[in-house]
C-alpha cells in the first residue's frame, strides 16, 4: 500500500497521579475514518483515511493518556471503510501514533521520574 503521510498531531497527552482509591483501567481505541477531500482536482484514484489513537495508560504511582491523529492519502487505491484495508495494512497505518506516543512516554517519564523513561511496545505477538 502506497501511503503519503501528514504529519501527526498530537489533541492530547496527559501525564498525572491516579486518582484516590479508584482503579484506572487501560484503555486503548484505534479509529480509521474515511475522508472526503475538499480539493476539486484531487486525484479521483486516491482515498483519504484518517487515523485517531486514544490511550490511557496506568502504572503504579501515574497515569499517561492521550489523543494523536494523522491523516493518510492512499495512493491510487479506493478505500471506502474499514473493510478495505487488511490487518497489516491497517497497522501500516496506525504504526506512525504508535512511535509516537511511545517516544512520548519515554520523554515524559524520563523527565518526570529523573531516571530512565518507560519503554512501552503497542506491537502484538503476533507481529513479534
Amino acid at each position: 500500500m502506497d501511503v503519503q503521510r501528514d504529519k501527526e498531531i498530537v489533541e492530547a497527552f496527559n501525564y498525572g497521579l491516579p486518582p484516590k482509591d479508584q482503579e484506572v483501567k487501560q484503555r486503548i481505541k484505534i479509529n480509521f475514518s474515511p475522508l472526503e477531500s475538499t480539493d476539486p482536482n484531487y486525484p479521483k484514484e486516491n482515498s483519504i483515511m484518517g487515523v485517531r489513537f486514544e490511550f490511557v495508560l496506568p502504572f503504579q504511582e501515574f497515569v499517561i493518556g492521550g489523543t494523536v491523529s494523522q491523516v493518510n492519502h492512499i495512493i491510487n487505491r479506493q478505500v471506502k471503510g474499514n473493510q478495505d484495508i487488511t490487518e497489516p495494512e491497517a497497522n501500516q497505518l496506525v504504526s506512525p501514533l504508535f512511535q509516537l506516543v511511545q517516544r512520548m512516554v519515554y520523554e515524559m517519564t524520563e523527565i518526570a521520574t529523573d531516571q530512565p523513561g518507560i519503554k512501552i511496545n503497542f506491537s502484538s505477538s503476533k507481529e513479534s
